[in-house]
């Protein structure tokens, strides 16, 4: 007669915790080896002004965007894995970009007026026509007052000279708003290169983490960090 049933109970407790963890552990191996991401899936519907995508290739890479009709708010690219059910998205291979900036040769004098000249370019120093000078000025009857630059590319302000600053804002529809800010006792000569619209802001040295709790060769569904699920569809186009 067994006089420890109690230890041979426990026995055969630790053998159906060991059983069920090796049935999880195959479980998630089988999940994840099923899971193959290939090729473009979106959260959104194809019709849709925004868009928002990431394109996974064979390789374990993936390129990501986000944004309008104008061009990309977000993007970036990387390498990705799938372990068990998470796929990691690993932001590594995004290149930084340059933005929208000003060089300034400056000079005093007595007059009781500053020049300032303008000059716009593209980040390949192509000159841009047309654009836009808007600052503001009190003695406008919306005030604010502006200048269009040539075809050239350039644009000459003759202001007042006083203390304080001069705010302005540059534009044109083929680029995106830039602005800065000059002290109004000095002269200028400023060339001022203009970022292209739909650019966008890359994403780099950025980890992504998201639980796939559900996949087919058409959709996958992914928990967030934050907890909240997203249906990703594959596009067919």
């Amino acid at each position: 007669m067994n006089k420890n049933p109690i230890k041979m109970q426990k026995g055969k407790n630790v053998i159906k915790h060991i059983v069920l963890v090796l049935i999880l552990t195959i479980v998630n191996r089988a999940f994840s080896q099923m899971i193959k991401l290939e090729g473009t899936y979106s959260n959104l519907a194809s019709l849709q002004e925004h868009y928002n995508f990431y394109v996974f290739d064979n390789n374990g890479k993936f390129d990501f965007h986000s944004g309008a009709s104008l061009g990309d708010d977000q993007f970036g690219k990387g390498t990705y894995r799938i372990i068990e059910n998470l796929l990691i998205l690993n932001y590594n291979k995004t290149e930084p970009i340059e933005v929208a900036h000003h060089v300034s040769k400056i000079w005093i004098n007595n007059l009781k007026t500053i020049d300032i000249h303008f000059r716009f370019f593209d980040f390949n120093s192509t000159p841009l026509p047309f654009v836009n000078v808007i600052y503001k000025d009190s003695l406008s009857q919306n005030g604010y007052n502006g200048i269009v630059a040539n075809k050239e590319g350039e644009a000459e302000l003759n202001l007042t000279k006083e203390n304080g600053d001069l705010n302005l804002v540059i534009s044109n529809l083929e680029n995106s708003q830039y602005e800065f800010t000059l002290d109004k006792k000095y002269n200028y000569i400023i060339s001022v290169y203009l970022q292209k619209v739909g650019t966008g802001l890359p994403i780099r040295n950025q980890i992504d983490t998201l639980e796939i709790i559900e996949h087919s060769p058409k959709y996958f569904i992914a928990k967030n960090k934050d907890g909240s699920v997203t249906t990703w569809r594959k596009r067919e186009d």
